[in-house]
């Protein structure tokens, strides 16, 4: 996770923790807020054509469980404040049971007290939503014509946000924000793909001054789905990552923030990791490996890490296996090599890659014995070649190399030549390493 250095605005401290009831001043304990961001509940998931059955049923299952694992967080520590940045959906409900679990699972935490605000992004934005549901009164919607503040009183925290009015919002929300709360801790919400971030589509577009130059102790933002914080210190800038790893792309532990606001101190920041199910890419170097069987050790080890960090979590694992070995080996034998060591350990495939090459250290021929060795089976006839059944496994060893193209004809001359050229240096590297 990377951290970059905020700009912080030279504005007149606000008073975190304290606010007014019925005209007194209330205390200035600790504030605790809950951020998190595209929840995308009950979203399609994808790569799950290659996994076993019930453990594709359970990723299907995955938003919603993991959604339901942030709700019971939220009972077990009661925060003051359940904030959503944005895409808590993954487009109008398909369903009428993804509304009807949400408006239930909200009345969970504000039957314990627990604010709920809920701010819409592109997914969710309120031209994509157009069923509405009745939420309780401390569920809060942010408006989306223009940046709102949602006072609580009660805890002492004003809340500043706007929502997605349509899918592609183009326009640099933050902006417009408004000024902190005198008295009050501030936080705010939005849904932004802030500068820097190509690999995410451009909505609400910021900079990091845009945020960090609001003076409020903390931002909560969503769009990106990787966990990060911005910016530290007084004006601390933070994406929560989605709740949910859905496919491949999505690695490692995801869930919420949990953010508490003191009097006088920067936001503190603790990881809390709410998701039921985990992706992760397993590298696996092949460097300098005899064989199949080192190199299926390789693998379990690294898929044992892999599962060890995942803790009792399914997990689904693209193995990239790649470097240079003393062997090499088919795709579909590896393929199904790789698949049964992690099955063994309940562990889900999505998809197996290689790209092994002969040890570089098996130098072939020089350039002029290459030649000499062409021009010696120019007249060969291939079939009569081919006879010799070591030479044969060679030369289909050397075709199977990942630089060459798929589908050598070992009959078209060219071909062979080559093929042979090179299979002179493998067996010369191998007599001289004593292989042979």
């Amino acid at each position: 996770m990377r951290a970059r250095a905020g700009v912080a605005a030279a504005l007149p401290p606000t008073r975190r923790g304290a606010g007014h009831r019925n005209g007194e001043q209330m205390s200035t304990d600790p504030i605790r807020v809950v951020h998190a961001a595209d929840i995308h509940l009950d979203s399609p998931m994808r790569g799950l054509g290659a996994l076993d059955r019930d453990l594709a049923g359970a990723l299907r299952l995955s938003t919603r469980r993991a959604f339901d694992a942030l709700v019971q967080h939220c009972l077990d520590t009661l925060p003051a404040v359940l904030l959503i940045a944005g895409d808590m959906y993954d487009g109008d409900w398909k369903d009428s049971a993804t509304r009807a679990h949400f408006a239930a699972r909200m009345r969970d935490l504000t039957d314990a007290g627990v604010h709920v605000v809920v701010g819409r992004g592109n997914h969710d934005a309120e031209s994509v939503i157009r069923r509405a549901v009745t939420l309780p009164p401390k569920v809060r919607v942010l408006n989306a014509e223009a940046p709102e503040t949602i006072t609580l009183d009660d805890v002492g925290l004003a809340v500043h946000g706007q929502s997605f009015a349509t899918r592609a919002v183009v326009a640099n929300l933050a902006q417009a924000y408004p000024d902190p709360v005198r008295g009050l801790s501030n936080v705010g919400v939005l849904h932004t793909s802030v500068g820097g971030y190509a690999s995410h589509a451009s909505y609400a577009p910021c900079d990091l001054s845009d945020l960090t130059g609001r003076g409020y102790d903390y931002f909560a933002l969503g769009h990106v789905h990787a966990r990060e914080i911005l910016a530290s210190g007084a004006h601390t800038v933070a994406f929560s990552g989605n709740l949910q790893g859905r496919h491949v792309r999505e690695t490692g532990a995801k869930g919420a923030w949990s953010v508490t606001l003191r009097e006088g101190s920067p936001a503190e920041l603790e990881f809390v990791a709410l998701d039921v199910a985990r992706w992760e890419v397993v590298d696996v170097c092949a460097d300098g490996l005899a064989d199949m069987e080192q190199l299926l050790g390789a693998v379990s080890d690294a898929l044992d890490t892999a599962a060890a960090e995942s803790g009792s979590r399914p997990l689904v694992a693209r193995v990239q296996v790649s470097g240079h070995g003393a062997f090499t080996c088919e795709p579909e034998r590896l393929d199904a090599e790789v698949r049964a060591v992690a099955a063994r350990r309940n562990i889900g495939v999505n998809k197996v890659s290689a790209d092994l090459h002969a040890d570089p250290a098996r130098t072939a021929l020089p350039a002029h014995q290459r030649r000499q060795l062409a021009e010696a089976i120019a007249g060969a006839d291939p079939a009569d070649l081919l006879r010799d059944a070591d030479l044969a496994a060679l030369l289909s060893e050397l075709g199977q190399d990942s630089r060459r193209p798929a589908g050598l004809d070992l009959r078209d001359s060219a071909t062979l030549e080559e093929l042979l050229a090179e299979a002179a240096g493998e067996l010369q590297a191998r007599a001289d390493g004593g292989v042979l």
